[in-house]
This record gives structure tokens, sequence and C-alpha cells, in this order.
């Protein structure tokens, strides 16, 4: 997103220490965001939430995130990107803490709300300082942070499946990821996060927001959002109701159907792992080429196949073909405006406005018809892919 090296007066730790501060952003976030889909089964059945108040506790605050991620993105590009990104990581410490103390759907509402804003402040913007240092290589980077995110995502499952099976709740779980958040924000404040263009300027709202708008025509950056977005469905649509489809639909027990979750995790972990060399010798469009058509069948057919355990296999193949779909895609979206990072994550944010629909039109569509008819809306996300992304690297 933008054409910056990271200088050595910018951390007031060493340059290493202060790129794995920043990679570890990422598995903070994912840790936490795949503590929601495992955890999921049994909060809905504790607040005996419905299936529409379940889609709303992911639109509202993908809402709430389309009003304050441009303003996030925009600020990140002045001397003010420090101090958004303590302040995120601060209310992600407080949202984490209130999740795990609310008994009402108002209060896990709000504190999703909290949840979504705050992790576009302190994870966005310590993304788009890594891509500073060397746009030439976003897609590898983003195969980096995406790897640790994996990594994130398959812990949490995990712990979930074993805490569950333990006979214990989710409840202590947030409790005890909101303690992480208060760590991880001394790690943070010892960043200066001064290493793009922008760091030193003064620039006026009319400014930045002009900046906005002229991005806001670039057709290249529209189709790669666009794409980014509807791929999404495959990615973490697919993740949130993962649990609820093979308890509701499948049968499993809330155990296995967290069971479940752990397994697209670590299978889409495996890929991530594999990846991160792969970029380094195969073009990445033809990965994204590949992967779809395979996505493609494999999902139709886990949909389709009535046995538990080919449901099991296949959405473990499914997770592993599309490891490698965001950090590509975001990676080729980055390139579009090199130095420009923070506007790249307002532009994507703006880009969240149709997708954030997507778990409310599944749930009301599971209300109406049942969860299996539902799912067959994902399958947008490798069609998407298939038709939209461009012939050749040009």
């Amino acid at each position: 997103m933008r054409r910056i090296s990271m200088r050595a007066s910018s951390v007031n730790a060493s340059p290493l220490l202060a790129i794995i501060v920043l990679y570890g952003v990422e598995l903070l976030d994912e840790l936490t965001y795949g503590l929601q889909g495992a955890v999921l089964p049994q909060l809905r059945d504790d607040l005996a939430l419905t299936y529409t108040q379940v889609g709303l506790l992911f639109t509202v605050p993908g809402f709430v995130g389309i009003v304050g991620a441009p303003i996030i993105g925009l600020l990140g590009d002045t001397r003010h990107r420090r101090a958004v990104v303590i302040g995120g990581i601060v209310a992600t410490a407080i949202a984490l803490l209130l999740t795990g103390l609310a008994s009402t759907f108002w209060l896990i509402l709000l504190a999703f709300c909290i949840l979504y804003v705050s992790s576009d402040a302190y994870v966005n913007l310590p993304q788009a300082t890594l891509i500073d240092r060397d746009p030439s290589r976003a897609e590898q980077t983003m195969a980096r942070w995406t790897l640790l995110g994996s990594i994130g995502v398959a812990i949490a499952p995990l712990i979930v499946t074993a805490l569950f099976y333990l006979g214990y709740g989710w409840r202590g779980l947030y409790l005890s990821l909101a303690g992480v958040a208060g760590i991880y924000t001394a790690l943070l404040l010892r960043q200066r996060f001064d290493a793009h263009a922008g760091a030193a300027k003064r620039a006026s709202p009319r400014e930045l927001f002009g900046h906005l708008v002229a991005a806001l025509k670039s057709r290249a950056l529209l189709r790669w959002v666009i794409v980014t977005e509807l791929a999404d469905l495959m990615l973490d649509k697919l993740l949130e109701v993962t649990g609820l489809y093979f308890h509701d639909v499948v049968g499993v027990s809330t155990a296995a159907a967290s069971g479940a979750v752990a397994i697209f995790t670590l299978a889409g972990l495996i890929g991530n792992v594999l990846l991160v060399p792969a970029l380094e010798r195969v073009s990445g469009l033809r990965v994204l080429r590949v992967s779809a058509v395979i996505v493609l069948i494999a999902y139709v057919a886990f949909l389709l196949a009535p046995p538990a355990w080919l449901k099991f296999a296949l959405i473990a193949v499914i997770s592993f073909s599309t490891t490698g779909w965001f950090p590509i895609l975001r990676g080729r979206t980055y390139a579009v405006l090199p130095g420009q990072s923070g506007l790249i994550v307002s532009v994507t944010a703006l880009g969240n406005v149709s997708s954030v629909f997507v778990p409310l039109i599944v749930g009301r569509i599971a209300d109406a018809f049942g969860l299996q008819w539902a799912m067959w809306l994902f399958v947008i996300g490798p069609l998407a892919l298939i038709v939209g992304i461009p012939r050749s690297e040009t």
C-alpha cells in the first residue's frame, strides 16, 4: 500500500523486535476471532439467541466498523498513527472484559461493536506499517501475516474444544484474553509507528477526504477490493457458521462442532505454512485460479454429501485450499497505491458495506428455510475469483 522503508529510528526497540511485535498483533487478533466461532454454539444457547440475533452480532459491528475504519485509515497516513493503534488495543481489552461479563444480547452486541472498530486500529495499521517496509513484497509480507493469524485461529478452537470437554464455559476464555490484551498494550507502547510517508504530515480533513475520493475512482483498486470481499464468504464468513452448521445441521455434539472449527483452522494453518515458500516460486494469480476451482467443487460436495465424516474431511480441503486468497488479494490491493497504506485501509473498510449484510442475510434465510439452505450463499466466494481476477499479471 505504500512505499516506505522502516528507519532504524522508527521504534525505540530493535528493528527485529519491532517487526515481531507488529506481526504478533495479528496473532492476538485472530486468537480472539477464532474464539468467537468456536464458542458460538454455547454462547447462543447460554443467552438463548435466535439465528437472526446471531447474524446481528456480526452485522451491526460491521456497520459500526464501516463508519470508524475509514477515519482510522486516513489518520493512519498522518502523524497520529501511534495514538490510534494504542487506543485500539486498549479498547480491545475493555471489550473482551465486557464480553466475558455480559449476560444479555445487547451487552454482547456492544462488546462486539467495540472489538470490530478497535481491531481496525490496532491490527490494520500495524499491518500497513509492515507493508511500508517493502511494498514490492506485499504478497509475501501478507502471507507471513496470515500465517501468524492462522496460528491464532487454530489455537483458539483447540483450547475451546479441550475446555468444553472438561466442562468449562466460554466466559473465562474472554476474561483471560482481556488480560493478554492488557499485556500487549505495554508492548505496543514502545513502538513509534513513524515509518510511513505521512508520519510528519499535518494533513487537513479536507485533504484526507480528497485522497479518499480519488482512490474510490480507481478501477484497479475497486476490482481487488470487491473480489476480496466476495472471497471472504469462503473465509471468515464460512468460519463464523461452521460450528453452528455441524451442530444444527450435521447433528454432532457441541464439543464435536467446536472440533469442526478446529479442523477448519488447522487445515488453514497447514496451508499458510506452505504458502510462504510457495509464493517465492509460483505466481499468486495462478494460485488463486487453481484453488478457486478446487474450492467450488469441494464446497458443493460438502453441502450435498450426507456422511458426517466426509463433511469433516471436505471442510479441511476447503480451508486448506483458500489459505492463499486473503494474502494474495490484499497484497495486490496494497500494490495499487504504493506509499498510501492508510488510504488502502480506508477503502477496504468501505468495501465491507456489502459483506456486513451477509451474517444477517444468512441468519434470516436460516430462520425461514433452515441453515442448510442458507449455506449455499457462500458458493459466491469461489465464483467471484473465477470470474473476477485478471487473466494476466498486468
